[in-house]
């Protein structure tokens, strides 16, 4: 058997859904003049527009996919904004985003279909900014006014430097932390404790999402250094005293966003001079596999769950904890020892052939999680926010494909329960053989309730701990007695196909060419697709594309399996004695002439 290939091309209705308003949209006048970009081309860091500080530049966002680039000479230590103000827009909401003269991501604005600001402080000469829309919406364009402004002038110090103190002063707090240049690694050298009674040292440095850093201090002179990383919320996230050797200090970290964290030393010795001295040193680290985080001398929450009671927490892959299949176990939000939003990661051992339904129930009041589920690799496999409107719970169900962990992250995001303190859930992730026949329960059984789609139509209920394969009598006291009539054959018991491993590909494009192929840069991310068992309607996997527009699964049925799209209205299936699809689903271009 071979492969079977199939092209969808969304239909002239779903086309027609889409972009009913376009040709509202390009007729309607405009209710100020059209305006003339003389900017262009600035499409890219190599075209940027060189302006003045302060400037003021009138440009626009049209075609809908432009971007705008913008370079501007800064003064090292000196405060900036940009202030964007939009019109003609019809909605369309646009961004700025700040890179540095290495070209590296500094930040970006909110997103605004009227005004939006961005400030940041200078700690180079050179710096890029990028307008562009939030989204893409083919028939919108937009016009805008940039302002560009110093914030304040260059401070002017009122006091009189201390004698001796270093070169980094003054940095006593975290609002006034010295700012290391954006770069890999960076270092202070001969810094001190003057005055002794008081001083404390604030450095701060730039740090990319999910990897890992080092700071340390060295060639200590006369002090005993304290070292601790603070994250932008001011949250403590490890801390040290004499890892680093001696009375040197070493601390360990993943960065769980873009941007800046804290650092602060101080000194254990109660006196010291001006040449009593050490050095700081921040980098970026390879996290070799005994590599782990400096441990941080803080005591547990009474209130925190059993994961979070263990050093650092449950609060990422590395640190993720082991559950069980088919127990139900309760966990909470209670934050971790080093305190700030508790997100739990949970991993369990899987095994191809298998299929995983977890689920969390008997949430808190106010209590909304989210999951999501990644592979041993650590790549997103899928997630899932509530069940049903006016369900908190999460669900998700997976076939595994291989032997390993599978990890599961369970979250509230920027919705923390006001109260951690009544903050539990219950998490459980059953197991079963694919194709496992549901019992039906006994007077004593108690499953846990499942959750019902938005049609009502009940999901696959959490299998029980009951053996499958063969129909058991209901009494265990078997009796035999001799008949004295021949028995009806009883009728035949249609056996259950055994199930079949589909794997599934799906892409989904925008034909920009009109070529009818898929090519580079056409692939639409984000886009939730699943599959089910024809026979029960049972979900079998979900899951989004990825950035270049790809999907892929692989399914266990014993017959056809159904792929939805739910975004376009797309179904297809497929056939459950096949070798496996590749799914092609081609949006068509569509002109924007009126």
């Amino acid at each position: 058997m071979r492969r079977k290939h199939i092209l969808i091309t969304v239909g002239a209705l779903l086309i027609l859904s889409l972009f009913a308003s376009l040709s509202a949209t390009v007729a309607a006048p405009r209710y100020a003049p059209v305006l003339v970009d003389g900017y262009e081309p600035n499409d890219s860091f190599d075209q940027a527009t060189g302006v003045d500080i302060p400037s003021s530049v009138t440009a626009d966002i049209d075609p809908y996919d432009d971007l705008d680039y913008f370079v501007l000479s800064t003064e090292s230590g000196r405060e900036y904004e940009a202030n964007l103000t939009i019109w003609n827009n019809d909605g369309l909401k646009l961004i700025m985003t700040l890179y540095n003269a290495d070209r590296e991501y500094v930040g970006t604005s909110s997103a605004s279909d009227s005004s939006t600001t961005l400030s940041w402080t200078a700690n180079q000469s050179q710096y890029y900014l990028r307008v562009e829309a939030a989204s893409i919406v083919v028939t919108k364009t937009a016009d805008y006014r940039l302002d560009i402004n110093r914030v304040a002038a260059t401070p002017t110090p009122t006091n009189t430097p201390l004698p001796g103190a270093d070169a980094y002063e003054p940095n006593d707090t975290r609002e006034t932390a010295y700012i290391f240049p954006v770069a890999t690694s960076a270092s202070a050298t001969n810094a001190n404790f003057v005055p002794s009674d008081s001083d404390e040292d604030w450095f701060s440095f730039y740090v990319k999402t999910g990897r890992h850093y080092r700071a340390s201090t060295s060639n200590l002179s006369g002090v005993d250094t304290y070292l601790e990383v603070f994250d932008k919320d001011g949250n403590l996230v490890v801390a040290d005293n004499d890892s680093g050797g001696g009375f040197a200090s070493k601390a360990e970290w993943q960065a769980a966003y873009d941007g800046n964290y804290y650092i602060r030393v101080t000194n254990l010795v109660s006196i010291s001079e001006s040449d009593d001295t050490y050095d700081l040193a921040v980098a970026e680290i390879s996290v070799s596999v005994t590599s782990t985080p400096t441990p941080k001398p803080a005591p547990s929450n009474p209130n925190a769950d059993r994961c979070d009671k263990n050093e650092l927490g449950n609060y990422d892959f590395d640190h993720a904890c082991v559950i069980s299949p088919d127990v139900s176990e309760k966990f909470n939000f209670v934050p971790p020892p080093y305190g700030g939003t508790d997100n739990d990661f949970f991993k369990i051992w899987v095994k191809p052939g298998l299929h995983y339904e977890c689920s969390t129930s008997d949430l808190s009041p106010g209590v909304d999680p989210n999951m999501i589920v990644y592979d041993a690799n650590r790549n997103a496999i899928g997630g899932n926010d509530d069940v049903e409107p006016g369900d908190f719970n999460s669900y998700f169900a997976y076939y595994a494909t291989y032997e390993g962990w599978m990890y599961i992250l369970v979250g509230t995001g920027d919705r923390t329960p006001t109260d951690v303190s009544k903050s539990d859930y219950t998490l459980r992730c059953a197991m079963h053989p694919p194709g496992q026949p549901t019992a039906t329960p006994g007077p004593t059984a108690t499953p846990t309730p499942r959750p019902t789609s938005s049609g009502g139509e009940e999901r696959s209920p959490t299998p029980t701990a009951t053996p499958p394969a063969t129909a058991t009598p209901e009494s265990e006291d078997l009796t035999v007695r001799v008949l004295t009539t021949p028995t009806p054959a009883p009728p035949a018991v249609a056996t259950t196909p055994a199930p079949r491993f589909i794997p599934i590909q799906l892409l989904v494009y925008y034909d920009s060419n009109d070529d009818h192929q898929p090519g580079a840069g056409e692939g639409i991310a984000g886009i939730s697709a699943q599959a089910y068992e024809v026979a029960t309607n049972q979900l079998l996997a979900q899951g989004f594309t990825d950035e270049r527009g790809n999907l892929e699964f692989t399914v266990a049925s014993a017959g056809p399996v159904r792929v939805t799209v739910p975004f376009f209205g797309f179904s297809q299936l497929v056939a459950g004695e096949s070798e496996g699809a590749s799914i092609y689903l081609r949006v068509p271009p569509h002109s924007l002439a009126p």
